[in-house]
């Protein structure tokens, strides 16, 4: 949507009228449902009023970020409409899509005005995007966005499955390891807020659901179809969409399976024609693909396309909107429902080669580099290359970078080298010197250093340069540093010169630094400077401090001052410290001021003192106000301490009213509280509320308390509160902390809640509670719902932790499961250990699937953990699928792997083809070994290939050539 109004992205809310626009999913039809809205009647849930509260901190000005994860069809995009529907007139709604979502984020995020809502529906698209610069950009563009408070309120809904949540929020395996989404994850958890929508409606909602189900038949027709509470996916048409599925013709099937696998190996959601055309063949058997008629697609596709109870068809054809640049062919979606579906249902199948053929024929987009990705983790080398090939000629450097890498691993060092200038013509300088390190490994010194001088970048000369200093060739190192220096990159000098320090060569440590030095690194030369000083060399390194200090390098004539002081050269060291605070050091003016003070020489420190202040060095002024005040000149230490408020120094006003009131002037402190308060310091507000109160004044306290808590110091209110509380006042301390919860004070509201819960007030306890959950403290529901426990209210407790957990405070959810399990109410407790889990918080469910199967029960055991898997969390699946093995229940273990895999987690399937290697059962080994690779994970194969290829040259030929699609070893290629 673009704005009517000039380059401010968006469009005015009242315009915006189409929900499906939205990409909100359609619901079934149902009998008597002609003459309704479009959209089924609508049940507030838990992740509702949740983001209601989001939405009115945005509406009060803040900039806000909330990310609704929840699988397909749960409701996420739903009930981001029906927030904005709260939004007052004047806000507006973009949703940017065009030409591509990655792209028309980044081409608007800088021109969005304030009351905008930004709408990324399927958010990953946008920070998980092919290119990872571009999601990275996307992500900081964002974030810069939200930071800026300038720029709002900005309202940002957005929407993740669990599985893309888990991928950008996690941090990496260990430390050190490479970090690709650090951005998304500061953004999703530290910026944003986030809110777990439930796959099924509670008890409660399902009461709710019922009542409005009077007046919508839709809902209704869902509340009698569903199972297991799951509302939304019924009414997205969920079940009818695995009907369709199911019972699909053979050639529609075909097209249904080939888009299910193109998505969850990478391909974006608009698939071509041509490519669902050609990769449908091999899904077909050889039976199925003779009785095709001629026009067998035209009829998949309209099967396909059908709607069905008013629910889009499975694979529909994306309709261009209007103004987008025509697309070079038809394209099509595959419904959300079955692209979930078919991310677990078809994880272990890789696909056929006609799947590889069509992707390698297809129009060259980051699209193919993807899929030619997803081909080399499942070893289909020969199609995974064949597809670099295809994208090569666009000029893509990765793809010639990753043929370059096969080639030199195949030891046809030209062609690497072909590719390699290829992609270095093409604007990537580093592959040359990626050439010159493959040259140097294989021992070829000689064309090592041809190639990186090729190169002509410093990053090749600094490598280079390294090169020879450990070569011994100290004469070509430093020439080639030279070289670097004189590209840009002064770091090879200063390496060398740290170099030759460490091998005891002064003298040339010396020589490069100075180098360095005029190449623009002055700081080397201070560095030696202090190596020598501490080695002893007093006068090697006074030379290399003024060489440094000569250079531009002010820290080093802040080294000199100190040593000439030191020395007992006042003069000299005053001179040096000018010549430092001149250079942007004033610092070193005020240290040594400081000694001279302590040596006695007040003369000499006061002018130090000055000539620092005059330098900007602020503190140095308060130190003089001091020492005046010390001396009894109250008159000119005020007038410092003002000098130092003007120039950005509000404290230093409470300062002086602290030592009024020290010296009984009530009426100047107060006068200088007043002025510090109005040049920003709320803390001095907070002091004259303060001294009222201990003068008794109490009115006037409790006035100042409240313009400091207006001026961000909530905490007043409750200082006084307590105060109050203290002297028996009971009403005026309730008065004072309602106006301090009212500004925002979570603590504030803990004790009206506990004041309430004291009298006997439940409903009005649990009102505060939640209040101030909104305000950013859920963990007080937490601490509410464990008292409703105790006190024997099992439904209030329940419902408390419940709300507890849609704030982020999952413990109440897992501590209520624990209770309850321990009372024996086994049912109960795996209900909430499964609502926890869905919250975020898989430990309780994972604890309690270990704890059946410790007490013997297997079924159970493994119940809980798939329920745990469901939710992101494979850990118990895999931990069982070890105990397994080892009591010999090979069935079992492999049952167990396949499930953790089927999840997104290879290794269970890794540790029992391990174990079965080890333990001489081979072919199940590599029937695992395998199904890992299908799946994705390339290091099982590899693991079982060089344990194997020692003695069957078979193996040695699959880890240089690969795997054909149908699993056997392909031929040279």
């Amino acid at each position: 949507m673009r704005a009517a109004d000039g380059d401010v992205p968006g469009t005015a809310l009242e315009q915006i009228t189409d929900p499906f626009a939205l990409e909100v999913h359609r619901a079934i039809d149902a009998p008597g449902s002609d003459n309704l809205p479009v959209l089924p009647a609508y049940v507030q849930r838990d992740h509702d009023r949740r983001l209601a509260a989001a939405v009115a901190r945005s509406v009060d000005g803040a900039n806000v970020l909330v990310t609704l994860v929840g699988a397909s069809s749960t409701g996420k995009t739903r009930a981001s409409w029906e927030a904005v529907q709260r939004l007052p007139a004047g806000w507006r709604l973009w949703h940017p899509y065009d030409p591509s979502r990655p792209e028309a984020a980044l081409g608007h995020l800088a021109d969005v005005a304030p009351r905008t809502v930004i709408w990324l529906n399927e958010a990953q698209h946008y920070l998980l995007a092919p290119d990872r610069h571009t999601a990275e950009r996307v992500t900081s563009g964002l974030r810069t966005l939200l930071g800026d408070r300038s720029r709002g309120p900005v309202l940002v809904l957005a929407t993740l499955w669990p599985q893309y949540w888990a991928a950008l929020t996690a941090g990496p395996p260990e430390e050190g390891a490479d970090d690709p989404y650090s951005q998304q994850r500061a953004l999703l958890t530290q910026v944003g807020e986030y809110l777990s929508v439930s796959k099924a409606f509670t008890a409660s909602d399902l009461v709710a659901a019922s009542s409005r189900a009077v007046d919508d038949p839709r809902l209704a027709q869902a509340l009698r179809g569903a199972a297991d509470g799951e509302i939304t996916q019924f009414l997205a048409g969920a079940r009818e969409l695995l009907s369709r599925y199911h019972n699909a013709p053979p050639a529609a099937a075909a097209l249904i399976d080939a888009a299910m696998d193109y998505r969850r190996l990478g391909h974006g959601p608009a698939l071509p024609h041509t490519l669902l055309a050609e990769a449908a063949a091999d899904y077909l058997t050889d039976r199925e693909y003779d009785a095709l008629r001629e026009n067998w697609l035209e009829q998949a596709l309209a099967y396909c396309a059908k709607p069905a109870r008013g629910v889009p068809g499975p694979l529909v054809p994306i309709r261009p909107r209007r103004g987008a640049p025509s697309a070079v062919q038809p394209a099509y979606r595959l419904a959300d429902y079955l692209e979930q579906f078919g991310r677990t249902s078809r994880r272990l199948f890789c696909p056929p080669a006609s799947f590889w053929d069509a992707a390698t024929n297809a129009h060259q987009t980051d699209d193919q580099i993807t899929l030619a990705e997803a081909a080399a983790a499942r070893w289909r080398r020969r199609h995974a290359e064949r597809a670099y090939r295809a994208f090569a000629s666009a000029a893509n450097t990765e793809s010639l970078l990753w043929l370059a890498w096969r080639r030199e691993r195949a030891g046809d060092a030209e062609g690497a080298e072909r590719l390699c200038r290829q992609a270095a013509e093409a604007g990537d300088a580093g592959a040359l010197v990626w050439l010159a390190e493959w040259r140097e490994r294989a021992g070829d010194a000689g064309g090592a250093e041809h190639v990186a001088r090729q190169a002509a970048e410093a990053d090749a000369l600094v490598w280079l340069a390294e090169w020879r200093e450990r070569a011994g060739d100290a004469e070509g190192a430093e020439h080639v540093a030279r070289q670097a220096a004189e590209a840009g990159d002064a770091g090879a000098l200063v390496r060398l010169a740290e170099w030759r320090e460490q091998a005891g060569d002064a003298e040339g440590a010396e020589h490069l630094a100075r180098q360095a030095a005029e190449a623009g690194r002055p700081v080397v030369l201070r560095w030696l400077a202090e190596r020598r000083e501490r080695a002893g060399d007093a006068e090697g390194a006074e030379r290399l401090y003024r060489q440094a200090a000569e250079a531009g390098d002010a820290g080093a004539l802040v080294r000199l001052a100190e040593w000439r002081e030191q020395a007992g050269d006042a003069e000299g060291a005053e001179h040096l410290a000018r010549q430092a605070a001149e250079a942007g050091r004033p610092v070193v003016l005020r240290w040594l001021a400081e000694r001279r003070e302590r040596a006695g020489d007040a003369e000499g420190a006061e002018r130090l003192y000055r000539q620092a202040a005059e330098a900007g060095d602020a503190d140095a002024l308060v130190r003089l106000a001091e020492r005046w005040e010390s001396a009894g000149d109250a008159e000119g230490a005020e007038r410092l301490y003002r000098a130092v408020a003007a120039a950005g120094g509000p404290g230093v006003l409470r300062w002086l009213a602290e030592w009024r009131e020290r010296a009984g002037d009530a009426e100047g402190a107060e006068r200088l509280y007043r002025q510090a308060a109005e040049a920003g310091d709320a803390g001095a507000l907070v002091w004259l509320a303060e001294w009222r109160e201990r003068a008794g004044d109490a009115e006037g306290a409790e006035y100042v308390a409240r313009q400091a808590a207006e001026a961000g110091a909530p905490h007043t209110l409750v200082w006084l509160a307590e105060r109050r509380e203290a002297a028996g006042d009971v009403n005026g301390a309730e008065r004072l902390y309602s106006q301090a919860a009212n500004l925002g004070d979570a603590g504030a509201l803990v004790w009206l809640a506990e004041r309430r819960e004291a009298a006997g007030d439940v409903k009005a306890t649990e009102a505060v509670y939640r209040q101030a959950a909104v305000g950013g403290n859920p963990d007080v529901l937490r601490r509410f719902a464990e008292r409703r426990e105790w006190a024997g209210d099992m439904e209030g407790a329940e419902r408390l932790a419940r709300q507890a957990a849609v704030g982020g405070a999952t413990g109440a959810l897992r501590w209520l499961a624990e209770r309850r399990e321990s009372a024996g109410d086994v049912e109960g407790a795996e209900r909430l250990a499964r609502q926890a889990a869905e919250a975020g918080n898989s430990r309780a469910l994972h604890a309690m699937a270990g704890r059946r199967e410790w007490a013997g029960d297997g079924e159970g055991a493994e119940r809980l953990a798939r329920q745990v898997a469901e939710a992101g969390d494979t850990g118990a699946l895999l931990w069982l699928a070890q105990r397994r093995e080892w009591a010999g229940d090979s069935e079992a273990a492999e049952r167990l792997a396949r499930l953790a895999a089927e999840a997104g987690d290879t290794r269970a399937l890794l540790r029992v083809a391990q174990r079965r290697e080890w333990a001489g059962d081979s072919e199940a080994a590599e029937r695992l070994a395998r199904l890992a690779t299908d799946a994705g994970d390339a290091e099982a194969l590899r693991w079982l290939a060089e344990r194997r290829c020692v003695v069957d040259p078979g193996w040695a030929q699959l880890l240089r050539y690969g795997l054909e699609p149908d699993g056997s070893t392909s031929e040279p290629w």
